[in-house]
């Protein structure tokens, strides 16, 4: 035999070995990572094979039985991009939920709250901006996990992004939730960009500054919003940028970042990381002084479940989440009226138990 057949047989017979029996991971749909379903777009199922070219005979029939779709390779990743999504009429509000910096295991009630108020509250969509569990245990992540699968039973897509503590267990996030942590979802008439900022300070990297640009220039119609765990704009001089030690805020690409938004009209990027709730312009000026003001809101939102902080000198302080109303494409409110006297404060979020967020409620 020659010796480069020797080496090819060689390399084949490796590459049988290692990929035997056949295997596949389903990477897109999963949990907090739903299908695109805005008009137009082409959702997309995204599989690793353990050989290139080669689905699992169940797999291969499945993704062959649906109309019109179209299979994709490279190497041991398939692609079935299904039919375009068909025009329909798009209700005009649409409500938006986004929470970070879930409950530890030994706050988990706070976690279950949250999920029977978001089926009480049914939005249109929940953002997961990071720091899911603060416990590295197959348990407590596949708990987190079954809880997303309760709104997303109930038609409630949930899309989560990776925090600094993902990093901790980061095997154990990659199987629950899916092994893509920058990726692009468009729902209703929205395009929602999910990015990774790892650790926080320089990692917001060339490449991910890329993607988003690549992304805002081709919206095809849609409203871009983003979430990122770590804020683009330091907590203040006080705290020297440093959200109690714990990496505070991004550097790397952060201006380049805030002029993008400002120059695509991204209306609001939603940030956690802080377990404390912030606003500010596009200047990175806090704005505890009025909710509607010109360009793009950088929002950073309060822990829902774990400990809190007072970074900035915004005076209050509790769990929650932030709900976020939009008309038309419009954002038109994302604060909370903490007094009940019919004035939203410039920067709080829906605090957790809050009866407005149940039916009949306004946030």
């Amino acid at each position: 035999m020659m010796p480069w057949a020797r080496a090819w047989a060689l390399a084949v017979a490796c590459l049988l070995a290692v990929g035997l029996p056949l295997r596949v991971r389903l990477d897109a749909p999963r949990i907090g990572h739903p299908l695109s379903s805005a008009p137009g777009s082409k959702p997309r199922l995204e599989a690793v094979s353990s050989l290139p070219w080669v689905l699992p005979a169940a797999t291969r029939d499945a993704w062959a039985a649906v109309p019109g779709a179209r299979l994709s390779w490279h190497l041991n990743r398939a692609t079935l991009t299904l039919p375009e999504v068909p025009a329909k009429p798009q209700p005009a509000s649409f409500r938006m939920v986004f929470v970070a910096d879930l409950a530890p295991p030994d706050q988990a009630p706070l976690l279950e709250q949250f999920i029977r108020e978001m089926e009480a509250l049914h939005p249109d969509a929940v953002l997961v901006g990071g720091d899911l569990a603060y416990s590295e245990t197959e348990a407590w992540y596949a708990t987190v996990a079954a809880q997303f699968q309760r709104l997303e039973r109930q038609g409630i897509p949930v899309i989560v992004a990776p925090g600094n503590h993902e990093r901790k267990g980061w095997p154990l996030y990659l199987r629950h939730f899916g092994h893509t942590s920058t990726f692009r979802v468009d729902l209703g008439p929205f395009a929602i960009l999910t990015l990774d900022s790892a650790h926080g300070r320089d990692q917001l990297t060339p490449s991910q500054f890329s993607w988003v640009k690549e992304n805002l220039d081709h919206l095809d119609g849609r409203v871009p919003i983003m979430q990122i765990h770590h804020p683009l704009f330091p907590a203040g001089l006080a705290k020297n940028g440093e959200a109690g030690g714990s990496g505070g805020y991004l550097r790397g690409f952060d201006q380049a970042l805030v002029r993008l938004c400002e120059a695509r009209g991204v209306p609001v990027v939603l940030s956690g990381h802080w377990h404390s709730d912030a606003v500010f312009d596009a200047t990175g000026r806090l704005r505890d002084d009025a909710v509607d003001f010109p360009g793009p809101k950088f929002i950073v939102n309060t822990a829902l479940g774990t400990e809190l902080r007072r970074v900035t000198r915004w005076p209050h302080n509790y769990h929650g989440y932030r709900i976020l109303e939009f008309q038309s494409g419009r954002l038109v409110r994302y604060t909370h009226d903490l007094t009940t006297k019919g004035v939203s404060d410039p920067i709080a979020s829906t605090p957790l138990g809050t009866p407005a967020a149940l039916p009949g409620g306004r946030p």
